[in-house]
């Protein structure tokens, strides 16, 4: 039945004459358009500023033709659909003789943009004054790009730890505060939709099933997002209920490992309108495991790091009126990894010989509520979300069994980590086409994390040698706001502010056979973070922008340690780290030429970091975190996209910058010359896209991405031990696509190449063995899918 799908070419599932609901009030043209290309999901480029005028509002269902037809009515502007999901606006021709020579215009291959949201209202990205890109819903889908790691080859300056599913950090730009994740507050804030999805957590490594666009933005955003986004804003945008049609989609998908084994995926998507015109559900389900490669011969098991993601997302929107949209969301999703995936250099890239497993749990929960309204007076969008997320690992901790007073066998620290936050957040955004124009906004939460750690041998008794439990009460506030000042038609400055305050609250006790160890203390961090931001138009297709911006992270304190544990004393963990600020200089520019074909974006960067934090660990294995000193960053970043052909796609991306520590914090032991932990100096980019029209409406496509990291380290001491990266890898995707049907072959790691991605897996081995944490081996998948 499937090949006779494929053979029988359907009809689209995407039709480009049917209709679509737009909710957009009467506004300028040109803003009018980025309204209708957000709310179509449709790519849009071509020369927008050329409208002029103002369009009609829009409510209802119209097709895409007729709602460009009514708002470049009188803006002088004309459009081209290249492709269907694809809208090229330009310069209306002027009117001809009567009996003049009608010539056809010539085919457009421009290159559109997705619209994206990240600066609280919509914009396109080539168009917008910030290092901002996107990886579109279709990207995912044709790239078989199924996880946030996915994107690094897609996005330049995105690092992605390797420690496993639902354990990996993310950084941006070369801003990194080290590899391992502990007390101190994300460099990178992950947002799904517009409520915040982490706070001292690593990734929850949420699958990419029916989401629209991939937001990232890098560089301190704290006026807009506050505390833990001093490398940037990683927003994840779902696709919303349509309140008028039933769809639905199914994927299903097989794959081997080389040295390791088999796989599988699924996916299932139904949208059901339950008051057409009015409230819709949509319901996402998947599932997906991969069998392990990595083999432990002292316990006699094969492939130990198998791992299984299962979840489920639903959303019910309702349309209040034509002005306002209700929606709430629920997501959750349960990582199941039954053992980690680093190997010894001294055995090979594929072996270790712990006496114990390291398996690791990572389940997450998360309900918002949305109300977003839009009309002259401007639009509008509060939340309010409650998140759960709960992640559980193993270590083995043989190698410090004695120091703890077990007898030399097998041993295991237990690390158990729930966060439970209540967020709640509102913005009002003036008019776009104002000459003076912006936004305010407050964000409030409250909540708690809490850690049990536990140290005992695996004896079929147990004995503990350590525990401790520990909990942090979380109290943010802030105030925020930006204005633009449109000078000319051709400059604009904006200014931001926000106002904070961050209260916490720990709590916590020590238990060893020596005694136990209490500790409770409070603090109270007031501040502003400020941003200014030159933009100047040079000529279409030609932007120049010039910014400065703070982000900051707010301090806590340590408490882990055995029993006799020395803080505040030379060469020890301070009890309390404080918070720190980092300061962003950019200047940028953005290129659009050759009729769209060819978009480029550029910017030089200076970063200045006071009190860095990094989460660090002490000999015995336990975890603190430290203010190691002062750093800065500079550096280049540069991403492109060019249209040969209506054939052939290419893009490329890099980032060349010398991340390094300026000023050393002496209580911590670091080399003089030490870098920022985690990242490279260089990483680079390149895919390709061929894609080939055969019979009826059936399309061949061939992708190909290579993706180069540079050389790094995994702690501050720079030594060979702690070594990584210097590797190329590589990734190819064959896809037949035929109306609603899509068959999709994809090969990664094709040479099977074993370099060490992250010399990390296990903190009681950082001093005592080289670890080696090698890409999964060759692997081939094949998956099948279908829209209806």
């Amino acid at each position: 039945m499937l090949i006779a799908g494929l053979a029988g070419g359907a009809t689209h599932a995407q039709d480009p004459g049917a209709s679509v609901r737009l909710q957009i009030p009467a506004k300028a043209a040109h803003a009018a358009l980025i309204d209708f290309a957000l709310q179509a999901d449709l790519s849009l480029g071509g020369d927008l500023d050329a409208c002029s005028g103002a369009s009609p509002a829009l409510y209802g269902r119209m097709t895409p033709r007729g709602a460009l037809d009514r708002i470049l009515a009188h803006s002088g502007c004309g459009y081209t659909m290249p492709d269907p999901r694809t809208v090229l606006i330009h310069r209306a021709a002027p009117p001809r003789p009567r009996h003049a020579l009608v010539v056809a215009p010539p085919a457009s291959l421009g290159l559109g943009e997705v619209v994206v949201t990240a600066q609280r209202y919509p914009n396109l990205p080539g168009r917008t004054p910030y290092a901002i890109s996107v990886v579109s819903g279709s990207t995912l889908s044709r790239e078989t790009l199924t996880s946030l790691s996915d994107l690094t080859g897609q996005v330049a300056g995105m690092t992605v730890t390797n420690l496993g599913p639902g354990r990996d950090k993310i950084l941006l730009r070369g801003l990194s505060d080290g590899a391992f994740t502990g007390q101190a507050q994300s460099m990178v804030a992950l947002y799904l939709d517009d409520v915040p999805i982490t706070y001292s957590a690593p990734d929850p490594d949420l699958r990419l099933a029916d989401i629209e666009r991939v937001e990232v933005m890098r560089g301190p955003q704290g006026t807009l997002y506050g505390g833990g986004s001093l490398g940037g804003v990683l927003r994840v945008a779902t696709r919303k209920p349509d309140l008028d049609r039933y769809q639905a989609s199914v994927m299903g998908g097989l794959s081997y490992t080389w040295n390791g084994g088999g796989g599988d995926e699924m996916e299932a998507m139904a949208n059901i309108p339950l008051a057409p015109g009015r409230a819709a559900l949509r319901v996402v389900a998947y599932s997906d495991g991969q069998d392990g490669y990595i083999a432990n011969p002292t316990l006699g098991l094969k492939r130990v790091n198998g791992s299984q993601r299962d979840g489920v997302r639903a959303s019910l929107r309702a349309a209040l009126s034509p002005h306002w949209t209700a929606t709430l969301g629920v997501t959750t999703q349960w990582i199941n990894n039954a053992d980690t995936q680093y190997g010894l250099r001294r055995l090979g890239p594929y072996l270790r010989d712990n006496p114990a497993r390291e398996p690791h749990d990572n389940d997450f929960e998360h309900v918002s509520l949305t109300l977003a309204g839009e009309g002259a007076w401007g639009r509008v969008t509060g939340s309010v979300a409650r998140l759960s997320h709960h992640f559980n690992s193993r270590y083995d901790a043989t190698t410090v069994s004695t120091l703890y007073g077990l007898a030399a066998a097998p041993a295991t620290l237990d690390d158990e980590k729930a966060i439970d936050l209540t967020v709640a957040e509102v913005t009002y955004a003036s008019p776009s086409d104002h000459r003076l124009h912006g936004l305010v906004g407050a964000f409030g939460s409250t909540g708690a994390t809490q850690l049990h750690s536990l140290l005992h041998d695996l004896q079929p008794v147990g004995q503990t040698a350590y525990a401790e439990r520990r909990r942090d009460k979380i109290n943010e506030t802030a105030l925020y706001g930006e204005v633009t000042l449109d000078a000319t038609k051709r400059l604009s400055a904006t200014a931001g502010l926000r106002w904070f305050d961050f209260r916490f609250d720990t709590d916590s006790v020590v238990v060893q056979a020596a005694g136990q160890r209490a500790f409770s203390e409070a603090d109270d961090a007031t501040g502003l973070s400020p941003k200014v931001l030159l933009s100047y138009d040079a000529r279409p297709g030609l932007l120049f922008y010039a910014q400065a911006a703070e982000g900051y992270r707010p301090g806590g304190f340590n408490t882990a340690g055995r029993i006799g544990q020395i803080f505040d004393g030379p060469g020890s963990p301070a009890r309390r780290y404080q918070a720190d600020e980092l300061w962003n200089y950019e200047i940028g520019a953005k290129l659009r030429a050759w009729d769209d074909r060819l978009q480029g974006r550029v910017a030089v960067f200076y970063a200045t970091w006071e009190s860095v934090q990094s989460d660090q660990y002490l000999a015995d294995g336990t975890a603190y975190t430290a203010n190691i000193g002062n750093g800065d960053n500079r550096g280049v970043e540069v991403e492109g996209a060019l249209r040969l052909n209506d054939q052939i796609d290419l893009r490329a991306a890099a980032l060349l910058n010398d991340p390094e520590i300026t000023r050393q914090n002496l209580d911590f032991d670091s080399r003089d010359d030490a870098r920022l932990p985690g990242v490279s100096r260089v990483s680079t980019s390149f895919g390709v896209d061929y894609h080939r029209a055969l019979s009826g409406d059936r399309t061949l496509r061939l992708q190909g991405q290579a993706t180069y990291v540079g050389a790094s380290y995994v702690t501050f001491d720079a030594s060979s031990m702690h070594e990584m990266g210097e590797y190329l890898g590589l990734r190819g995707v064959a896809s037949l696509e035929a109306g609603r049907w899509t068959l999709a072959a994809t090969l990664d790691n094709p040479f099977g190449a074993r370099p060490n991605s992250f010399s990390f897996g296990n903190p009681f081995l950082i001093t005592r063995d080289e670890i080696i944490t090698p890409p999964r081996p060759r692997t081939i998948a094949l998956r099948m899918s279908a829209r209806f």
